[in-house]
């Protein structure tokens, strides 16, 4: 056979070892080559890729949930808001992205914005492992997975590494602050829009509180999530409540309908200001989840 030939089918041959072939989601996807316009749908699908070194590559990030100044200012940490939700499918083609990362299952819908699609015409796409339809209530193995594979695409191993131990150190340096103390009964509320939303057993926030030394009031129900009304929660009347911070909910609204509504104003955690505040964001599965449950011990455990 001629030396041409040879050399041409030896090169055919080592093209699939070429595209990085990666674990997403139960299933086997890959990238053509390193991404280099890497679209972040979601605020902490963002965090996470900028705490990996990803700002050079992003064009574009979409659904800010919490920072209200960069959607002012149309830029988050330098990349271009392109949408304060998801964007269309015309907006996210336009932008001719090479890597699509969703960090919930609604950033890719069952349309030309699915990953099917998107992988169809070339383009990569990565979900947050704890938004993967079934997943598990390992929500800190999901972030450790999260950073082990995109810090593989990135070519950021070494960094995604020391970002995993950070998160380990943080998660244990929470455990030494609660360590023969009681563990508080906390509710978390997540949206006071359409009743008072929030989570049951199998939601992140009970996990992210028993890493912090405490406990979610209502992990007895099983479900992800779930709308109390006030009496119920007055009956259960926890020791201390979370609110989260979000652009669609501010922490201040909620704070003003705790002291103000007639039922609500009565729980103790009102009445002593036993409240906490914290960015949506960081009570989602993401980069911040280790220093969150360091914070939230060292709030709920004060040094005596």
């Amino acid at each position: 056979m001629p030396r041409p030939i040879l050399g041409a089918l030896f090169w055919l041959a080592c093209l699939p070892a070429l595209a990085d072939s990666y674990e997403n989601c139960g299933r086997s996807w890959h990238l053509e080559r390193p991404p280099q316009r890497i679209v972040a749908l979601n605020q902490h699908s963002a965090d996470l890729l900028l705490a990996l070194g990803a700002g050079p590559s992003m064009i574009g990030v979409a659904y800010l949930d919490d920072d209200g100044q960069a959607q002012r200012q149309g830029q988050y940490h330098g990349v271009p808001v392109i949408s304060r939700q998801y964007p269309s499918a015309e907006v996210l083609y336009s932008l001719k992205p090479d890597l699509v990362v969703g960090g919930f299952a609604s950033a890719f819908p069952d349309n030309f914005s699915s990953r099917e699609r998107l992988g169809a015409i070339g383009v990569g796409s990565y979900l947050l492992e704890s938004a993967c339809a079934g997943h598990d209530q390992d929500y800190f193995g999901h972030i450790r997975r999260d950073l082990s594979t995109l810090g593989r695409l990135l070519h950021q191993e070494d960094r995604a590494r020391q970002l995993i131990a950070q998160m380990d150190a943080d998660l244990a340096a929470a455990a030494t602050l609660y360590q023969g103390r009681t563990a508080p009964s906390v509710f978390y509320l997540d949206s006071e829009v359409n009743g008072l939303v929030s989570q049951g057993q199998r939601g992140f926030v009970g996990v992210l509180l028993q890493a912090a030394g405490a406990r979610n009031r209502f992990a007895d129900l099983d479900r992800p999530r779930l709308v109390v009304d006030s009496e119920t929660l007055l009956a259960r009347d926890p020791d201390v409540l979370l609110l989260a911070d979000a652009l669609w909910s501010p922490a201040a609204r909620k704070r003003q309908l705790l002291h103000t509504d007639p039922v609500l104003s009565r729980l103790r955690a009102v009445r002593e200001e036993r409240l906490i505040d914290i960015p949506f964001t960081r009570l989602v599965p993401g980069i911040a989840s280790g220093r969150t449950a360091l914070e939230l011990a060292r709030r709920l455990h004060p040094a005596l």
